[in-house]
C-alpha cells in the first residue's frame, strides 16, 4: 500500500508535496486552500495524509485533511490521461461538489460521483475524511442508466442500494492490499454492480433485484468475515453492527443460501486453515494451526476440516508436500 503524509515535512514544503502527492493518488488537481487558513505565518503549512492501493483495475484511495477547494478544471482535464468516474465516500466532514452544472453536498456516509473527462470542484469546508475509488468508465458508466446525468449527485445511506454500497466499499478498503486474484475479479464486480444499482437510482429510488442486492451484501459480509477471522471470533452481533443492519437481518440474508452465517464464518476458517498448509515450507503443528483460526482444540479442527475438505489437516499437508516433490 502506498503511503503519502506531510506530518514529516517543514511547514514551508507541506502544501507543495500536498498539491503532488494527492495528484498521483487522485487525479490532476489545483487544491487551493480558504484565505482563513492560508495565514501569513505559515503560507505553505498544509496537515493531510493519503493511503491508495489498486485492487485490480480499480484504485481505492483514503485522504485526510483541512479545509480546501480542489478544482479539476479545463487545464487539468487536458492534463488528465485516465478515462475514469471517482466514487468519493466521506467518512468525515462535508463536501459540496459540483460538475455539469449540478451541485450536491455530500455529507458523511453518502457518497458521489465525478467524471474525471470532464470539470469538477469538491469544496471541503471542515477537515475532512475521503474515501475514493478510482473507476475506468469501461467498467462503470456501462452499467449505468443516463450515467452522464448522475454525476455530482449526493446518493444517502437512506437509499438501501446506496447503505450496502458504502459498506461494500468500506470492506473491500479494509483488505484491499491482501486479496487473491480470483478474490479481485469477483469483489470488483460485485462493488460495481452495487454502485450501479444505486447511481442508477431515480429520486424515488427504481425497484432493484433484491435477489442481487442480497447477494451483493453477503458477498460485502463474506469478505469482511474473511479478514476479521484473522483477529478472532467475528460474532454475527459485530457484523450486523458493521453494515449497520439488525441481527435478525443478518441470519435472513443467509436463509436462501446453502450456509448459515454461522457456517459461512465456519468455512472462512477452515479455507484460511488450508491456505495455511499450501504456504508451509516446514511441519506445521495442528495444535498451533487450530489455535490460530479460532478453534476450540485439535479434535474441533480435525472435524470440521474433514466435514469441508474430506481428508484431516495432516493428510492435506502431506498430500501437498508429497504432490510437490514429485
Amino acid at each position: 500500500m502506498e503511503h503519502w503524509t506531510t506530518e514529516d515535512l517543514p511547514v514551508p514544503d507541506q502544501f507543495g508535496y500536498w498539491r503532488d502527492a494527492i495528484c498521483d493518488a487522485f487525479t490532476p488537481l489545483f487544491p487551493r486552500r480558504p484565505a482563513a487558513h492560508a495565514t501569513a505565518s505559515s503560507p505553505g503549512g498544509m496537515t493531510g495524509w493519503v493511503r491508495a492501493a489498486p485492487v485490480g483495475s480499480i484504485r481505492l484511495a483514503e485522504i485526510a485533511s483541512e479545509p480546501q477547494l480542489h478544482l479539476h478544471g479545463r487545464s487539468e482535464v487536458a492534463r488528465t490521461t485516465e478515462d475514469v468516474t471517482f466514487v468519493n465516500l466521506v467518512l468525515e466532514g462535508t463536501c459540496v461538489g459540483r460538475q455539469a452544472g449540478r451541485t450536491c453536498v455530500v455529507n458523511a456516509g453518502d457518497f458521489a460521483l465525478f467524471d474525471a473527462t470532464r470539470p469538477f470542484g469538491l469544496d471541503y469546508r471542515s477537515t475532512w475524511r475521503v474515501l475514493s475509488m478510482k473507476v475506468p468508465n469501461g467498467m462503470l458508466t456501462p452499467l449505468i442508466t443516463d450515467s452522464d446525468g448522475r454525476t455530482a449527485v449526493s446518493f444517502s445511506p437512506t437509499n438501501a442500494s446506496a447503505h450496502v454500497a458504502s459498506a461494500a466499499m468500506s470492506a473491500v478498503w479494509q483488505r484491499a492490499d491482501r486479496m487473491e486474484r480470483a478474490d479481485v475479479l469477483a469483489t470488483n464486480s460485485a462493488l460495481l454492480t452495487l454502485i450501479a444499482s444505486a447511481a442508477g437510482s431515480s429520486e424515488n429510488e427504481r425497484t432493484c433485484d433484491s435477489r442481487s442486492l442480497r447477494a451483493e451484501m453477503r458477498a460485502a459480509i463474506n469478505a469482511y468475515v474473511a479478514e476479521q477471522i484473522r483477529c478472532g471470533s467475528v460474532p454475527a452481533e459485530q457484523t450486523a453492527r458493521r453494515f449497520s443492519i439488525s441481527v435478525r437481518k443478518l441470519h435472513q440474508l443467509y436463509e436462501e443460501t446453502e450456509l448459515s452465517y454461522a457456517r459461512t464464518v465456519m468455512k472462512s476458517r477452515v479455507e484460511a486453515c488450508a491456505a495455511d498448509l499450501d504456504s508451509a515450507t516446514r511441519p506445521t503443528s495442528m495444535s498451533t494451526l487450530a489455535a490460530r483460526w479460532g478453534f476450540a482444540d485439535l479434535s474441533h479442527l480435525n472435524r470440521v476440516f474433514r466435514t469441508q475438505k474430506g481428508c484431516l489437516p495432516s493428510e492435506y499437508l502431506s498430500r501437498r508436500i508429497t504432490s510437490a516433490s514429485s
